[in-house]
């Protein structure tokens, strides 16, 4: 008994359906992992280099600031031997480039720091590095 070519393309069809569903609902949670490492990875090394920076000026950076200023200034300054990437868009990070999730401030007396990632559109904050109680990611 031979198949009709209607029941055999809606069942391809199907198929690819069936596929095409699958693999954004196992690839979406792989993505945000990706990202998440990364974000962790670039927190880190910024922390380095507000580290560096804290031993050789004795305080940190005075003023509050976005991600790629702070990653630039750090960079122009020698704390940072490396070019850090966005992770969000996977670019070099640099003063005014966009998405910018990264925040930094101090307190009045530039002896702590504060470094927070937010959500996508939001003030929730994700992740949060600081020189008193959040010292790591674990």
């Amino acid at each position: 008994m031979k198949r009709k070519p209607k029941s055999l393309f809606f069942r391809l069809v199907g198929l690819l359906l069936v596929i095409g569903a699958g693999a954004v609902l196992i690839g979406l949670p792989l993505a945000e992992k990706r990202t998440e490492r990364r974000v962790r990875e670039m927190l880190l090394t910024v922390q380095e280099g507000l580290q560096r920076y804290h031993v050789a000026e004795e305080l940190y950076p005075k003023k509050a600031m976005k991600g790629g200023s702070l990653v630039t200034l750090l960079t122009e300054a020698g704390f940072l031997e490396e070019t850090i990437l966005n992770p969000w868009s996977g670019a070099p990070y640099q003063e005014g480039a966009e998405p910018d999730r990264l925040h930094y401030r101090t307190n009045r007396f530039a002896e702590t720091y504060e470094l927070l990632v937010h959500f996508p559109d939001s003030e929730e904050v994700r992740f949060r590095l600081d020189s008193t109680e959040n010292q790591s990611l674990e």
